[in-house]
């Protein structure tokens, strides 16, 4: 995302808790600053990008964190997956400061961010969304860059994106292990699922490049979707509301982890499957 933001020309100054991580962003042009209060201090717009909220509440409230840098005026954009709650906290005490606040979390995977295409569900006032449109369009398709609502409403839309991502692919892949041991072909069943009332984008990207070969390269970490998927537990106790099937995707994905696959791709929620069946789903590659 952000080579992407300087191929746009943007003049970009980055703090990252591993330098080491940032490398070529750096090469790219990039100024690497020793804190986010230092980014604060150069920028106009301010983007973070973490793993959750607690970690939020450190780089743009805590020592040294975004906020003790800003100016009146400027845009704080958070584009973490977080707790709603933790967005409107972040955006009440930039109000505080007479400084702008998004959330704008994204969707996309890791293929998504190289493209620059990634859809960005932002919560927010229009006034800020649309100052921010520039820099939202060198990261993600502009038609797929959405206003949902007041702040916090980004982080809501993303968690249910997220659900929903649980969920189908787990049931995806658990169908197709049931498939195998039945007897049948993993690319047959997969063109003939993919065209029908079953198809659908976790088959024929993720689980396809992922599962189907074996690689299980993230993408995305299974701990990454873990964490989400407790947010949206979090989210239904809060609201009272029964989310039956993501409760048993996240027990699936936690079997997972627990086997060593919570770096690897989420899409390995698989392997449990395969060992209990005794098959693997895989395609096999072309001769």
């Amino acid at each position: 995302m952000c080579l992407n933001l300087r191929k746009a020309g943007f003049p970009l100054s980055i703090y990252a808790r591993r330098p080491e991580a940032v490398q070529e962003v750096v090469d790219a042009g990039a100024t690497l600053v020793d804190s986010p209060a230092a980014v604060a201090q150069a920028s106009d717009i301010v983007i973070t990008m973490v793993t959750d909220s607690p970690d939020v509440e450190q780089v743009i409230l805590g020592p040294k964190g975004v906020l003790e840098g800003v100016r009146p005026g400027m845009v704080v954009v958070d584009m973490s997956t977080i707790a709603p709650a933790t967005a409107r906290k972040v955006g009440e005490a930039c109000a505080e400061r007479q400084v702008g606040f998004l959330d704008a979390p994204v969707s996309g995977g890791s293929q998504g961010a190289v493209a620059g295409t990634l859809t960005i569900m932002v919560g927010g006032e229009r006034p800020t969304f649309e100052r921010v449109l520039p820099v939202f369009a060198a990261v993600g398709r502009p038609e797929n860059t959405l206003l949902v609502g007041p702040v916090g409403t980004g982080q809501v839309v993303k968690l249910i994106n997220q659900h929903l991502c649980g969920v189908i692919a787990a049931g995806t892949l658990e169908a197709f292990v049931l498939g195998v041991k039945a007897g049948a072909d993993v690319e047959t069943m997969a063109r003939v699922i993919g065209s029908s009332s079953g198809g659908n984008w976790q088959l024929d990207n993720p689980i396809r490049l992922r599962a189907f070969s074996g690689t299980f390269e993230p993408g995305f970490f299974t701990d990454l979707l873990v964490k989400d998927l407790r947010l949206v537990l979090q989210m239904a106790d809060q609201l009272k509301v029964p989310v039956t099937l993501g409760a048993v995707a996240m027990q699936m994905y936690e079997v997972a982890r627990a086997q060593g696959y919570g770096r690897r791709d989420y899409t390995s929620v698989v392997r449990h499957l395969e060992e209990v069946a005794g098959v693997e789903v895989r395609v096999r590659p072309q001769s």
